[in-house]
């Protein structure tokens, strides 16, 4: 659009103003902004040197149908931010890029600008703010409530403010994306640190403590999964508004990342954390509703004190951490950091490491415990346990490394040597002569059925040993975490001649439907119905619905945990085909479970 003008009287504040003057008081004014952070300055220097009632600065949105003042000089005085509409109004031109100026009667040519009539202004010249790489920033637009007369420089100054606030705005954005999360609009966990920094140094100087909480949102991934990462975006911005709702005084929120966050609490002492962490899980409490959707959130979290439990920023949040991986198996979902957190995971990470090594040399092996016909009380074949002695710690029980290695990633490696160390096993008996009846089970993670080359993987593993010898228990949990890839893969494990048992059935939440399609032929009942059976009718009948279940289905049934004689008597009296346990032999190495059994 064309620049509408009239003749140029300039005004009284101006008229002996010369250009140099003006840019003189221009760069001063930026001066100010960069030292000040703020375009303030600028908008006050604009009214000055045009004898103006407003100057204002706007950013706009993606969709430039709303404009947001970021610097605002009213009357002589700064003005709140304020967003409006931009349909109908000068400064919609005006993002066309091209400069706009209306002398006068400008709310007679834009009658839907309300804002205009409502500040009775005649007169408005806008300039396009852009980027150094040419983007458009938003405007730059001055207006007075008289006819506008501006002075000869006006077009060159205002040209030149709009290049640079444009580039100050640039600057600024970068700066937010370096520094602010752009989901929530929290500081990020880089800007987090600096504030977490010097808030320690504030408080050792004034000798105060302060709290850190670290907040974890439960499920969110399985959200982001299920309904997309657009509503996990707006999920994660609601959640961070209630956070930053439930905040009081210099609480001060973060996201450091994905679904964790931070709160700064300022002169919190270790005694008060649990209020704060009480409050901070109220807020949460209530159902988010997102496009027709309810989303309940469960808010874990753990928290720390310095300089209780650290002495710096880092240490401080790394305690908070700890405490948040506590806090997720506690029944309240809340955890404050003690040194006994700390021992647990310097053992974890020294175990972890001393596995690893263990796991290159080798030096896990196997023992095996008899699995036995409960009519006749002769062997059907064993399992084989993986058993770790370290040179240093002794024997490291299976309920901790095997856990640990599930979780550091080490699962599959630990696998596979168990499959090989087993079948080199199997040869060696053979080699000595050593008849091995039935077959040698071996227990597969829920990881290793991530695999979709597992049995092709079992079978070069297990090269020289038949099939039929070799037998696989999967848990009843594990099949059911993708039971459709759990199918597949049974049905290609029986298609070969491998063998495979339900293991710790019971325990579990697997479906008729399911359970007559995995390609299983064995149940091994869960050892804590058999164990309470001869004392719990409710367990007897769970034992006795299994074994009942498995005989429709054309499965075996072998009892775990058996320890006693009556546990025998009463098993083969329902009619179950195979026991394991104390009674019949403790997990022991490869030679004397031969000389016993073989």
């Amino acid at each position: 659009m064309p620049i509408e003008t009239v003749p140029n009287n300039n005004m009284d504040d101006t008229r002996h103003m010369n250009t140099e003057d003006a840019l003189r008081q221009l760069a001063q004014a930026f001066q100010e902004v960069g030292i000040r952070r703020s375009l303030d300055p600028l908008v006050e220097c604009l009214t000055t040197l045009f004898s103006v009632d407003y100057a204002a600065i706007a950013t706009v949105d993606g969709t430039r149908k709303q404009a947001r003042t970021v610097a605002c000089w009213a009357r002589n005085a700064p003005a709140e931010p304020l967003c409006y509409p931009l349909s109908g109004t000068p400064c919609e031109r005006v993002l066309n890029r091209t400069p706009c100026l209306y002398t006068s009667d400008v709310c007679e040519r834009f009658p839907d600008d309300t804002l205009l009539t409502e500040m009775q202004v005649q007169g408005y010249y806008g300039e396009p703010m852009l980027a150094p790489t040419g983007e458009l920033m938003g405007l730059m637009s001055l207006m007075h409530t008289r006819p506008l007369q501006l002075p000869d420089f006006a077009e060159e100054v205002m040209t030149l403010a709009a290049g640079q606030a444009g580039a100050e705005l640039a600057r600024q954005r970068a700066d937010r994306q370096i520094l602010w999360d752009s989901v929530t609009g929290l500081p990020n966990r880089r800007h987090f640190m600096t504030l977490l920094e010097q808030a320690c140094d504030e408080a050792r100087q004034a000798n105060q403590p302060l709290s850190l909480l670290h907040l974890d949102i439960q499920r969110f991934k399985e959200i982001n999964d299920l309904h997309g990462h657009e509503i996990g975006d707006r999920l994660l911005g609601a959640c961070a508004e209630r956070l930053q709702q439930a905040a009081e005084g210099e609480e001060r929120v973060a996201r450091l990342s994905g679904d964790e966050f931070s709160v700064l609490l300022p002169r919190h002492a270790n005694g008060e954390l649990s209020g704060a962490m009480r409050r901070y899980q109220a807020a949460m409490e209530k159902p988010i509703d997102i496009e027709s959707r309810q989303f309940q959130m469960v808010v874990c979290i753990g928290a720390a004190s310095f300089p209780y439990h650290a002495p710096n920023a880092q240490q401080l949040l790394q305690a908070s951490g700890i405490a948040l991986n506590h806090a997720k198996q506690a029944r309240r979902h809340r955890r404050v950091f003690d040194d006994a957190m700390a021992r647990a995971l310097q053992r974890k990470e020294a175990l972890q490491a001393r596995l690893t090594r263990a796991l290159r040399n080798q030096q896990l092996t196997l023992h095996f415990q008899p699995q036995v016909d409960l009519a006749s009380g002769t062997l059907t074949g064993a399992e084989a346990l993986c058993r770790w002695h370290d040179e240093e710690w002794g024997w490291v029980s299976p309920g901790e490394f095997i856990p640990l290695a599930e979780e550091r990633g080490l699962i599959n490696q630990l696998g596979h040597q168990v499959v090989r160390s087993a079948c080199r096993q199997l040869k060696q008996w053979e080699a000595q002569e050593r008849h091995f009846p039935g077959r040698l089970s071996i227990n597969l993670s829920a990881q290793q059925l991530d695999n979709p080359q597992l049995t092709n993987q079992l079978l070069r593993l297990s090269n020289g040993i038949l099939p039929r010898q070799l037998g696989f228990e999967i848990t009843e949990t594990a099949l059911m975490r993708a039971p459709q890839q759990a199918i597949r893969i049974t049905r290609e494990l029986q298609g070969v001649g491998f063998s495979l048992a339900i293991d710790d059935f019971g325990t579990g939440y697997s479906s008729l439907n399911y359970l007559k399609r995995f390609a299983a032929d064995t149940l091994k009942i869960d050892m804590t119905f058999v164990h309470d059976m001869l004392d719990s009718s409710h367990d007897r009948a769970i034992v006795s619905t299994i074994i009942a279940m498995a005989r429709a289905l054309g499965m075996k049934t072998v009892a775990e945990g058996v320890e006693r004689r009556e546990h025998v008597e009463l098993l083969c009296e329902l009619g179950c085909d195979q026991a394991q346990g104390f009674y019949y032999g403790r997990p022991t190495d490869a030679d004397d479970f031969a000389d016993r059994w073989l």
